[in-house]
């Protein structure tokens, strides 16, 4: 056989080879496209969703598609991107796009969006809000357009308070129209005309009464709350509507006073304005930094002796120069000052929340690592306490973080028997500790007797290649 036949057997060789490797990997491809398969080796299982979500997901009967406003090199764009992933990858009706909102601020105020980094979850002609995103609330979002009953979220009325009907600065229409967005009902509750709150009511909510609730109003307010009720209360300084020994009675102590903060000048706003950006450890506010804005706020602390099986969590405080005012007047022109024997230093609670009848840590964030609690939801009735109710009037509903801080805690109470604990594993943290004599050997193997070894192999095969020739 002469030399000019073997190359072309070589050649044809090479060839088939070559052909019949691309085929392999083409096939591979497009088996993997069609079936796709991931292994999750990660010890915390970030590329992995949870039972309950994965449940959620098999059960979709229709569409939902994800819009992340994050900008082109955001914060956490990646990390989202790799959740989001993990969702399209165990549902086919799940699809997801990257939106900037700066590059499209028309559509970014079509939904409302705020803040940087936040998802829209839209499906079954509703859409959901999230601004913190991780598997816990997007699933939630999901179970939430899904739901096929509609909840419906109760005003009290008959006691001077903030009308959802009214469209002035003062009132709460544009409260009600974001409520709406949210996929519950919006219903006025009248107790001295309807003895009773209706068993479809998701939650109450009583904003800033001016007259005293009636006896028998709050009997059957407490009736409510025996009932695993959910109740959202927002009041003015010097004004409780006749609360204050009802909310005793659940752990809240309210103080006939006004919130100073002289910080607030920093911001551009009154001293009797004060900015919020310090937040609890709760559902309410987990992962919420951006700041809010109480106008004429009153302090919400928790009573010295908290009623047995009874959980008091603050939501929000003032700055450390803040002081609870006991000594305002309205009329009075005098300058404020604190006065250490009467008022109160800051920080200020301006916002709390008790959990009736719940296991320890309902709905609560542990302190050390930042990580929810393990019984973080119970069958537990609620009170939300918030010492104003300016802060959702339509003249401030869109400053800052203020209607998100209200939207949140309104689904937090309103969706509380229906929202999904999810618990990922910790990752454990593995450092490795070298001794001397390890340092040297691991320098020595992957510095030098590594790059010999193949050195020695590149010239042994080089030496055995010239022989053949």
């Amino acid at each position: 056989m002469d030399v000019r036949s073997v190359r072309v057997r070589r050649l044809s060789n090479t060839v088939v080879g070559f052909l019949a490797f691309v085929g392999i990997v083409v096939i591979v491809a497009f088996i993997g496209q069609r079936h796709p398969f991931r292994m999750d080796l990660s010890e915390s299982k970030r590329y992995t969703l949870s039972e309950q979500s994965k449940k959620v997901l098999g059960s979709l009967q229709g569409d939902v598609f994800i819009k992340a406003f994050f900008q082109e090199a955001g914060r956490n764009r990646e990390q989202t991107r790799d959740l989001l992933e993990t969702y399209r990858y165990y549902s086919k009706n799940m699809h997801y796009e990257f939106i900037d909102p700066d590059r499209q601020p028309m559509l970014a105020k079509q939904y409302q969006v705020r803040t940087y980094g936040t998802l829209v979850v839209e499906g079954f002609g509703k859409f959901q809000t999230v601004t913190n995103p991780d598997e816990e609330t997007i699933t939630n979002a999901v179970v939430k357009l899904t739901q096929k009953s509609e909840k419906v979220v109760y005003f009290l009325t008959g006691h001077g308070e903030r009308d959802t009907g009214d469209g002035g600065k003062d009132g709460y229409s544009m409260v009600k129209s974001a409520v709406e967005k949210e996929n519950f009902r919006v219903k006025s509750l009248n107790l001295l005309m309807e003895p009773r709150i209706p068993e479809d009511a998701a939650l109450l909510v009583i904003a800033g009464p001016q007259k005293r609730l009636l006896g028998g109003e709050l009997d059957l307010l407490r009736e409510y709350i025996q009932h695993k009720g959910q109740v959202l209360v927002l009041l003015e300084p010097l004004a409780d509507g006749g609360l204050g020994d009802f909310l005793k009675a659940y752990g809240v102590s309210l103080t006939a006073d006004i919130i100073v903060d002289p910080m607030s000048r920093v911001f551009g706003a009154s001293y009797l304005m004060p900015v919020i950006t310090q937040y609890g450890f709760h559902k309410i506010t987990e992962g919420f930094t951006v700041a809010s804005v109480f106008p004429t706020a009153r302090s919400v602390y928790t009573a010295e002796k908290n009623p047995p099986g009874i959980t008091f969590s603050e939501l929000a405080s003032t700055s450390p120069s803040s002081w609870a005012e006991t000594d305002y007047r309205p009329s009075t022109s005098k300058e404020l000052r604190f006065d250490e024997k009467k008022d109160k230093k800051g920080p200020i609670p301006v916002a709390a929340i008790a959990a009736i009848g719940a296991k320890p840590e309902d709905g609560a964030v542990d302190r050390e690592n930042g990580e929810p609690g393990a019984d973080k939801r119970g069958p537990a009735a609620h009170i939300a306490v918030f010492g104003d109710c300016d802060f959702a009037s339509n003249t401030y509903f869109d400053l800052q973080g203020n209607g998100d801080f209200f939207l949140n805690t309104v689904n937090f109470l309103a969706q509380q028997e229906d929202l999904i604990s999810i618990e990922r594993p910790k990752s454990r943290s593995a450092p490795m500790t070298l001794s001397r004599s390890q340092e040297r050997i691991l320098f020595w193997m992957g510095l030098v007797l590594m790059p010999l070894v193949v050195l020695v192999a590149g010239v042994g095969v080089f030496q055995a290649r010239r022989k053949h020739r």
